[in-house]
C-alpha cells in the first residue's frame, strides 16, 4: 500500500484532513484558547535572572467513553463519563541541554504539567486554567535544570541534544463517532460473561466490554498545531482454570476495533470465547513436557505475541534519563537499550524486513490500530524502515534523540515513544505446507520424537492470576509463559501441552529463525511497558495517557532451536468445596 493510498484512507477512519484555514474551525473555543494563551506565554514568561523558555507546548486530551466488566452473566462494574486533561510543556535552557530526559530523586518530576480542565468550552476558565498551569510548569522547569547541572558537575555527559528540530506541523481532522450506548457495552459484557455458566471446569473468568473516542487539541511556541480525533472499541474475555494437582492455567481472548459497529457479532464472539474456554478445559488433563530442547514453530498470534514481547521494545529509541545521583545512574545505565549500539548490524535472518506504519489503515483485509495522523510531538505521521534484509537501519524515535539519532521518526504517542503498526515480512516466505515439512526435517534431524507449535503466549495484560513469566530482570527482555503449546509428531498428531515457559529466549534468539510464512497474522495489543519504559516515561511525560495499542503484522516463525520446560515453583491448593453453580 502507497504512504499516499494509507494516508489517504487513514483522514477517512479518523476523520477528514483538512487546510489549516478551514480546519482551525474545528477546535472551537479550547483551541483558540490555547493559541492566544500559548501567544502570551511566548511574549511574558520570564522571571528576573531567569532563562526563557526556548519551547512552549500545550495538549489537551478530551475523552467520553463507556466501559463494563460482568463475571458469571452478572454486571460488577459499569462506568460512563467525560473528562479533560491538559498537559503543558515547558522546555527552559537549549535545545543541547534543557530540564528534559532527566530522573530526580522526588517523584512526579516529570517534563509534563498534567491537570484536569472544565468539561464546558468556557473561553476565560480555560485561558485561567492554562496560565496556571504555564506558571507552574515553568517554575518547575527551573528547578529540575538547576538540579540537572549540578548533577552534572562532576559527571560526564554524552554528547546528546535533549531535543532535536523539526519541521512545524499542522492538522486538522473531523468526523468521529459518537461512544455507543451504555446499555448496548454493558450488555454485550453479560451476554458474553454467560457463556461460562456452561463450563463447570472454569473456576473464575471477567468480561470487559468498552468504547471510548478521544480529542486530542495541541499548539506549541514553533507554530505546529492539530486536532486529532481517535475512536476506539474492545472486548477482554479472561478465564482460569486449575488442573487436578493444583496449577493455574489461564487464556484469554481480546478483540480491538476503532468503532464499536466494527466489532464482530455477538454470536461470533461468543463462539470465540466458548472455544477459548474449552481449550483451557482440555489443559487441565494435558500433560506437562518436562524439558525439551529443539525446533519450535509459532504459528499465527503466537508469532506476533512473541515479537511483540521479545523484539519491539528493542526497536526504540527510548532515551535513559540522567539521574539526579550517582547511585541512580548505576542503576539506570543497566536500562539502556543495547540495540542503540548495533545500527548496521544484523538483528534478523536476511530475508527478514520490519516496518512501522502509522499511516497504514489496512492489511490484507484486515484492520490495522496503531495508525495515527501526527504524534504527540506535532510531528508527521511516515513509514519508517527499521529492518532492511536482516539489518537494523534505524530506531523508533521522539524529539528526545539517542546517539546516532538526528531526527524524529514521528514515534511519541500516549506519552511514551511507540511503535504504530509493525510491519515484518519476507520475500521468501514459505506455504503452509512447505513450513511445516522444514519443521519436520529439522525435528528428525534433531533426532527428538516431536516438535513443539505455539499457538498462543500469555499477555502481560489480560491475565486473572499473576503467573509469572519466563525470563527478565534489570533492563532485560520479559517473555510471558505458553498458553497455548502443542507436540506435534512426526505422523502429525498433535497432543496440548498443560503448561510450559521458554528459557534463554532474547533479541538475539531472533537472529536464528530459519524459515517465515508467506502469509502473516495481524494481531493488536496494548503495549505493555516494563521497568526501563516506565522510567523513561516517568522522567520524561509522567503517566501514560493511553494504552498504546500496536498492531502487529507477522509470519509464522520456526526456530531451529528453543529451549521449552515446566514452570518451576509452588502451585495453590485447589479449592476446598466445588463451585456452588454446578454442585
Amino acid at each position: 500500500m502507497s504512504t499516499v493510498l494509507s494516508r489517504a484512507l487513514l483522514f477517512v477512519l479518523l476523520g477528514t484532513a483538512t487546510p489549516t484555514s478551514a480546519g482551525e474551525a474545528l477546535g472551537g473555543i479550547v483551541l483558540q484558547a490555547m493559541r492566544d494563551e500559548l501567544a502570551r506565554s511566548v511574549e511574558k514568561l520570564h522571571m528576573a535572572r531567569m532563562e526563557r523558555p526556548y519551547f512552549l507546548a500545550y495538549r489537551i486530551d478530551q475523552s467520553q467513553g463507556v466501559t463494563a466488566t460482568a463475571r458469571f452473566g452478572a454486571l460488577t462494574r459499569s462506568r460512563q463519563g467525560k473528562q479533560r486533561t491538559l498537559a503543558v510543556e515547558v522546555r527552559v535552557g537549549d535545545p543541547n541541554l534543557d530540564n528534559g530526559n532527566f530522573l530526580p530523586t522526588r517523584p512526579g518530576d516529570s517534563i509534563l504539567h498534567t491537570i484536569p480542565l472544565p468539561l464546558d468550552d468556557d473561553y476565560q476558565e480555560l485561558r485561567r486554567q492554562l496560565w496556571l498551569a504555564t506558571d507552574a510548569a515553568y517554575k518547575h522547569a527551573l528547578e529540575v535544570l538547576a538540579k540537572k547541572r549540578a548533577a552534572l558537575q562532576n559527571r560526564t555527559r554524552e554528547e546528546v541534544p535533549d531535543f532535536t528540530a523539526e519541521e512545524p506541523a499542522t492538522v486538522f481532522a473531523k468526523g468521529v463517532a459518537a461512544a455507543p450506548d451504555a446499555d448496548a457495552v454493558a450488555a454485550l459484557a453479560r451476554d458474553l460473561s454467560r457463556v461460562f455458566k456452561d463450563m463447570p471446569d472454569i473456576q473464575d473468568s471477567r468480561v470487559t466490554a468498552a468504547a471510548d473516542v478521544r480529542q486530542t487539541y495541541y499548539v506549541n511556541s514553533e507554530g505546529s498545531a492539530f486536532v486529532q480525533a481517535q475512536p476506539s472499541a474492545a472486548v477482554l474475555a479472561l478465564a482460569k482454570t486449575q488442573a487436578s494437582d493444583g496449577t493455574v492455567l489461564q487464556d484469554f481472548e481480546t478483540f480491538y476495533t476503532r468503532r464499536w459497529e466494527h466489532l464482530p457479532s455477538g454470536a461470533e464472539l461468543a463462539r470465540q470465547v466458548r472455544s477459548m474456554g474449552a481449550t483451557l478445559a482440555a489443559r487441565r488433563e494435558a500433560e506437562f513436557v518436562d524439558r525439551y530442547n529443539g525446533p519450535v514453530l509459532f504459528e499465527g498470534q503466537a508469532a506476533a505475541e512473541l515479537f511483540a514481547q521479545v523484539l519491539a521494545p528493542r526497536l526504540l529509541a527510548a532515551r535513559v534519563p540522567i539521574g539526579e545521583t550517582s547511585r541512580m545512574d548505576s542503576y539506570i545505565a543497566t536500562l539502556r537499550n543495547p540495540f542503540e549500539d548495533k545500527i548496521g548490524a544484523r538483528v534478523l535472518p536476511r530475508f527478514l524486513d520490519v516496518r512501522d506504519e502509522p499511516t497504514a489503515t489496512e492489511y490484507q483485509g484486515s484492520r490495522l490500530l496503531g495508525g495515527y495522523l501526527v504524534d504527540d510531538d506535532g510531528v508527521l505521521a511516515a513509514p519508517t524502515a527499521v529492518v532492511e534484509n536482516g539489518i537494523l537501519k534505524t530506531l523508533l524515535a521522539s524529539r528526545n534523540p539517542v546517539a546516532g539519532m538526528t531526527a524524529s521518526t514521528g514515534n511519541r504517542r500516549d506519552g511514551r515513544v511507540l511503535p504504530s503498526n509493525l510491519l515484518v515480512t519476507t520475500e521468501r516466505g514459505l506455504s503452509d505446507e512447505e513450513l511445516r515439512d522444514e519443521f519436520a526435517a529439522l525435528v528428525r534431524e534433531r533426532g527428538n520424537d516431536f516438535g513443539i507449535v505455539v499457538r498462543r503466549l500469555g499477555s502481560p495484560t489480560a491475565k486473572l492470576h499473576n503467573t509469572g513469566f519466563s525470563s527478565g530482570g534489570s533492563g532485560q527482555i520479559s517473555v510471558e509463559r505458553l498458553v497455548r503449546a502443542y507436540r506435534v509428531y512426526p505422523d502429525g498428531r498433535e497432543e496440548l501441552i498443560r503448561k510450559a515457559e521458554l528459557s534463554g529466549v532474547s533479541e538475539a534468539t531472533f537472529k536464528e529463525i530459519v524459515a517465515a510464512s508467506d502469509s502473516s497474522t495481524v494481531h493488536t495489543s496494548p503495549w505493555a511497558s516494563g521497568a526501563f519504559w516506565f522510567l523513561y516515561a516517568s522522567a520524561q511525560y509522567g503517566s501514560s495517557m493511553g494504552d498504546g495499542r500496536v498492531s502487529y503484522v507477522v509470519p509464522d516463525l520456526l526456530f531451529e532451536e528453543v529451549t521449552v520446560r515446566k514452570p518451576a515453583g509452588n502451585v495453590p491448593r485447589l479449592p476446598v468445596a466445588g463451585h456452588p453453580f454446578f454442585e
